[in-house]
């Protein structure tokens, strides 16, 4: 217990005060959504202080700390991940009867390429591939109503029903 009582005080709690420095300011999370946003003219001081919020509160910095922690040494199974990664999940639950997915897609998106995703539709039917145009990588936070309009027309979608 001296051991790891020694290694927070000269690991633990300088890291969490660069994480409060750093997570905790608006400058950090406008320039993050600025690059994930379709026009980062739109992001909104709101916006920003949407995901800023969580990383005011007392204690967060241990939580990140005990998730990097656990995810760097595999020691648990918090984050569980799926044989053969995303991309072979996807594939499988598209090999499901009666499956319908559909992926909702900014054409602006920088975080993750549109062929990403599209290179799937040629092979399964039942994946609807919608792009939003001129939005990024978070088009449901960029414009919710847009994006509620959308997901109601899928559900209008004989498929999708």
């Amino acid at each position: 217990d001296a051991i790891n009582a020694v290694k927070y005080f000269m690991f633990g709690i300088p890291v969490q005060y660069i994480l409060r420095r750093l997570v905790g300011g608006k400058n950090f999370w406008r320039k993050g959504l600025q690059a994930a946003w379709g026009d980062p003219n739109k992001l909104t001081n709101n916006d920003v202080l949407r995901f800023q919020y969580p990383s005011i509160g007392k204690g967060w910095e241990k939580g990140i700390l005990s998730y990097v922690k656990s995810v760097a040494t595999m020691k648990s199974s918090y984050m569980p991940t799926y044989p053969g990664g995303e991309e072979q999940l996807l594939q499988d639950v598209l090999k499901l009867p009666n499956t319908y997915v559909a992926i909702v897609h900014g054409t602006k998106d920088r975080v993750v390429p549109s062929s990403y995703n599209e290179k799937y539709t040629a092979f399964y039917p039942n994946l609807r591939f919608v792009k939003m145009d001129g939005f990024g990588h978070d088009p449901f936070e960029e414009d919710v109503d847009m994006f509620v309009d959308v997901v109601k027309d899928l559900m209008k979608d004989a498929k999708f029903q």
